[in-house]
């Protein structure tokens, strides 16, 4: 597979930077790829993935892993990010881990742990939620099951598909400086939550405009999402 076959262009203003940071990555072959959380749903389709992969997914939910596509997946491991794994030591090329960290109750072992898995010359490219987004900062006000409720009716968010979140150490700073020890390292604030208030025209107009100004006046650590990278 050459790398070109990837997409280019996503609906989503995530998704493209993202797949930019490991793009690179695949256009070797006989690779391994470790993908965090990503359960029934792979960070990386198989299409895109050069031969010779050997594709792992970590996920703390077993039933998630379980009801994946067939050949999803070469291997699965049932465990958290935050609880080191010896046997995963040095075995990856690549981790790719998709809005999941915001969800970790420890964000420094997670990261201290992806460190571990990767070979030298490796590569950790994450997307997460930040601390300080207007929808994590009512996500600690606003009761789980209620905020699931309403995402289902008016995001039409799958039921069940989304799990609490911890917001553990997910600021710019904080991101910056749990990856100062790499080799390399790259934390890219984003500001993508409009869509959280679509169903409220007004409001979401509101919020559109206070995003202008986090950009205009640089608030990185108000972010709405990181897309984090590390070398090791």
């Amino acid at each position: 597979m050459q790398v070109e076959e990837i997409p280019s262009s996503f609906t989503d203003p995530r998704r493209g930077p993202f797949v930019d940071r490991f793009r690179t990555a695949l256009r070797s072959p006989d690779i391994a790829i470790l993908d965090v959380g990503a359960g029934r749903r792979p960070t990386i389709p198989a299409e895109w993935r050069p031969s010779g992969t050997h594709y792992v997914g970590l996920d703390i939910a077993g039933d998630e892993l379980a009801v994946a596509e067939p050949e999803s997946y070469d291997e699965v491991v049932i465990g958290d990010i935050g609880s080191h794994v010896p046997a995963l030591d040095g075995r990856f090329d690549l981790i790719v881990s998709w809005q999941v960290l915001e969800h970790v109750e420890d964000l420094q072992a997670s990261v201290e742990n992806t460190h571990r898995y990767l070979r030298p010359g490796g590569r950790m490219v994450a997307m997460l939620s930040g601390s300080y987004a207007v929808f994590a900062l009512l996500a600690r006000v606003i009761p789980y099951e209620i905020r699931m409720r309403a995402m289902t009716r008016f995001l039409g968010v799958e039921p069940g598909t989304r799990f609490e979140t911890h917001y553990n150490k997910c600021t710019y700073r904080a991101l910056d400086a749990l990856l100062g020890t790499w080799t390399g390292h790259e934390v890219v604030p984003l500001y993508c939550g409009a869509d959280y208030f679509r169903p409220w025209p007004w409001v979401e107009r509101t919020y559109v405009a206070y995003e202008h100004w986090l950009v205009r006046t640089k608030r990185v650590n108000l972010a709405t999402h990181y897309l984090i990278v590390g070398d090791r």
